[in-house]
């Protein structure tokens, strides 16, 4: 392995928001649905693992979070999330470490939009302004980090909040993962759990 600085691996993700019906939560307070797309880098320094049936890889190898009727898991069913809600999913992908067997990586997760935030249900996630535990729904964030060690992953989860949204709206949004080989990460991520 070289001990150079590794370049982050960007993922973007687009997501799609079609209000309509809901899937497996962990806590809510109406219907709501999602579906986004996760575009890989030829630069893997990380593995995204989807982990309810609402979350899969689709034949173009794209990380996809899809409560709509398109999803295969569920086909015909739901057509989005309902208007005016709050969903909370614990464990909706995994992030992983299992290429690099020496060095533990620093991973942020961002969101274009504030009604789509991330949270670790298991702890290790923290906001990265200010850098404070974004464990539960209640205090996710759009801007999260945490660190992977060797072997090992994070479960994430996400907290959707349509308030304000009306049947037939859709978000079109972006998610990004970034990762980095620990010591070669951004000083704005400085408080992610590093030892």
């Amino acid at each position: 392995m070289r001990k150079t600085g590794i370049g982050l691996l960007g993922i973007f993700a687009t997501l799609a928001i079609i209000l309509g019906v809901g899937a497996n939560f962990s806590d809510y307070n109406a219907d709501r649905s999602a579906h986004w797309t996760i575009v890989t880098d030829d630069t893997e320094l990380i593995d995204l693992e989807p982990i309810q049936p609402y979350a899969y890889i689709g034949e173009d190898g794209m990380l996809a979070i899809d409560f709509s009727a398109n999803n295969p898991n569920y086909p015909g069913y739901g057509d989005g999330i309902s208007p005016s809600s709050e969903y909370n999913f614990d464990e909706v992908f995994a992030v992983s470490n299992d290429l690099w067997e020496q060095f533990p990586i620093v991973v942020r997760v961002t969101s274009s939009n504030a009604n789509i935030e991330f949270y670790g249900h298991e702890g290790g996630v923290y906001a990265v302004d200010g850098g404070q535990a974004a464990t539960a729904s209640d205090s996710a964030r759009e801007d999260v980090c945490f660190v992977v060690q060797p072997g090992d992953s994070v479960k994430i989860g996400i907290d959707l909040s349509a308030n304000g949204d009306s049947p037939g709206d859709v978000w079109d949004e972006t998610m990004t993962v970034k990762a980095y080989r620990s010591g070669t990460e951004p000083a704005e991520l400085s408080n992610c759990g590093q030892d």
